[in-house]
């Protein structure tokens, strides 16, 4: 018989979660049933997470019955919760040392209930989320929301509803920069007197030479005093070969040499012959 059926629902809070958990527990039961019946429904492979499941909802309904009781009692304590000191670096690895080879599975991620055995109650814990009870109880004790997330993602993929959500996190502040130092100035160039530059000779010192004004088409005095540097025997280079003249046509015998002069029409030569 289902559980869900019943002829005076509970009107508290606490019987209305209990009534939910037993009827997400009794649609698991059907699921496995209905995978044993189906061929290829490989309910031998799904049984130890039925087990997983059912200890996970017993313990979600004890958790939250309990943490209930104490916050109508008035003995829930308000004080922030601490948090727990970091490990170090040789105490981690000894604990990681000490935990067992072989662990138990555990649950899968997801929507487990809803896609292995077809739970669809996740509008029934909405239904008990927008409660004004359930809203003031998780609205007092953020701790009754850390409970009811992981209920919810294994009945639904949709997001978490407001009232689950985590607050936003406060920024955190920044630690002020130390001023960094000032960086030291630059050696101020010395200026020489006007009209003279700093020159490096070939022995490595220093000296001032009148900073030069060459004329149109001299070379600069430097290489001007490397020229009369060079000895005076130095040999002069060859000049290049001048290219060989064709050698000159020889006259025609025939017709007698053209005497320059002014080339006249024969038209006018005519006029003279006359």
């Amino acid at each position: 018989m289902c559980p869900t059926a019943s002829s005076s629902p509970p009107t508290g809070l606490m019987p209305r979660f209990g009534q939910l958990i037993g009827a997400v527990k009794w649609a698991m039961g059907e699921g496995m049933l209905l995978r044993q019946v189906t061929p290829g429904g490989n309910a031998a492979a799904v049984a130890p997470l039925v087990l997983l499941l059912g200890h996970f909802l017993t313990a979600t309904l004890r958790r939250f019955s309990t943490l209930y009781a104490r916050f109508a009692a008035g003995t829930l304590a308000t004080a922030p919760r601490k948090r727990p000191t970091v490990k170090s670096s040789a105490e981690g690895a000894s604990a990681a040392r000490a935990k067992p080879a072989g662990r138990a599975p555990g649950i899968p991620p997801g929507p487990v209930l809803l896609t292995e055995f077809r739970v669809r109650f996740a509008s029934h814990l909405q239904a008990l989320l927008e409660e004004p009870e359930m809203r003031e109880f998780l609205a007092a004790v953020p701790q009754a929301r850390r409970i009811l997330r992981p209920l919810w993602r294994k009945l639904t993929p949709e997001a978490l509803p407001e009232i689950l959500r985590l607050p936003p996190r406060p920024p955190r502040p920044r630690k002020p920069r130390a001023p960094r130092p000032p960086r030291p100035a630059k050696p101020a160039r010395a200026s020489g007197p006007p009209g003279l530059r700093r020159v490096t000779l070939s022995d490595g010192t220093t000296a001032w030479e009148p900073i030069p004004c060459y004329p149109f088409g001299e070379p600069p005095p430097r290489q001007r005093r490397a020229r009369a540097s060079e000895p005076s025997w130095a040999p002069e280079p060859a000049p290049a070969p001048r290219p060989a003249a064709p050698p000159a046509r020889p006259p025609d015998r025939e017709r007698p040499a053209q005497t320059e002069g002014p080339r006249v029409p024969p038209w006018v030569m005519g006029l003279f012959q006359r």
